[in-house]
């Protein structure tokens, strides 16, 4: 057998599986849209200059640092300026009351948002995965009692202040609202992953693997985890969008890392300023950014869920 043949027998069955996914995937417009959707947001947080008519720091009026100047009583009157696209400066989508490119804001804000939402999804299915594959195995045993009840506990807690008051003890920071939406975000992928793990570790390929002299960690990691991986995509994608949607909440009550840009200080700036009946310009776009990118995530899982359940 050629080294080609050997090639195509061991990958072909693979890629076959992956075209029969993409088909279930795109089977529905919800999933391609969604995908476009987060390419676009990802280009922005991968590229911001590219894409961000300014640089984050440049000012109405002023222009770009160090070359800036103060601003006169008629131009701080003027803020925040509607959008313009002449003379005296290009705001496509006008400014906030400090004189920022509304488009800039946004355009740099994209990486805080991927940023929370990638890293809280990932990390919500790095627990709960395991924790549930491990409850499920060990079903109707102490284990599973313990991680249960724990679970059983974190349900039982309102989710947003419990994030605030962690958020609070341990400082507002970017990493300490990941870990603090990761407290509470677990669970569903726990309680789910359980129950497939239950049904899974009846059928004959796992007593087969029991019979073969297969560890305990061996038949839940190698045999019984990659069943259930699609489902657990269905809930990273979820975990994404809620944490993006988390983080705008805490932002708009004033529980944010003012260190970096994000869509929802965007929010807060303009409450706390007094601008929400005035500058449309300023108050909308962060809003349907934070709409869009949420809608992606649940987009996709939508979608992943036809590839976890093809049956449905």
């Amino acid at each position: 057998m050629t080294r080609v043949e050997s090639a195509k027998q061991r990958w072909g069955p693979r890629i076959e599986r992956l075209g029969r996914g993409w088909d279930r995937f795109t089977q529905h417009l919800m999933g391609p849209a969604g995908l476009l959707i987060l390419t676009v947001f990802t280009l922005w947080a991968l590229f911001p200059d590219l894409f961000a008519p300014h640089s984050i720091d440049w000012e109405a009026f002023r222009g770009e640092p160090p070359f800036q100047r103060r601003l006169t009583a008629q131009e701080i009157e003027q803020l925040p300026h509607p959008p313009a696209f002449g003379d005296p400066f290009f705001a496509p989508l006008g400014t906030n009351a400090q004189a920022h490119g509304i488009a800039s804001l946004l355009v740099y804000s994209a990486q805080t948002a991927l940023y929370i939402g990638l890293a809280a999804g990932i990390l919500s299915s790095l627990v709960g995965v395991p924790l549930g594959l491990i409850s499920g195995y060990y079903g109707d045993t102490w284990i599973d009692e313990t991680i249960q009840r724990i679970a059983d506990i974190m349900l039982g807690l309102p989710f947003l202040p419990l994030v605030i008051v962690l958020v609070a003890m341990r400082g507002i920071t970017t990493t300490n609202i990941i870990l603090a939406i990761v407290v509470k975000s677990w669970i569903n992928n726990c309680i789910t992953i359980r129950g497939e793990a239950l049904s899974l570790k009846e059928l004959a390929y796992v007593d087969s693997a029991k019979v073969a002299g297969a560890s305990d960690t061996r038949i839940v990691f190698r045999h019984i985890l990659p069943h259930v991986l699609p489902l657990s995509f269905v809930f990273l994608a979820q975990d994404a969008a809620f944490a993006i949607l988390t983080q705008a909440s805490l932002a708009f009550l004033g529980l944010a890392d003012f260190t970096t840009a994000s869509w929802g200080l965007m929010l807060q700036n303009i409450q706390s300023h007094g601008y929400v009946f005035q500058a449309w310009w300023w108050l909308l776009p962060p809003g349907i950014c934070i709409t869009l990118v949420a809608a992606a995530f649940y987009f996709i899982g939508f979608s992943m869920e036809d590839v976890a359940n093809p049956q449905n």
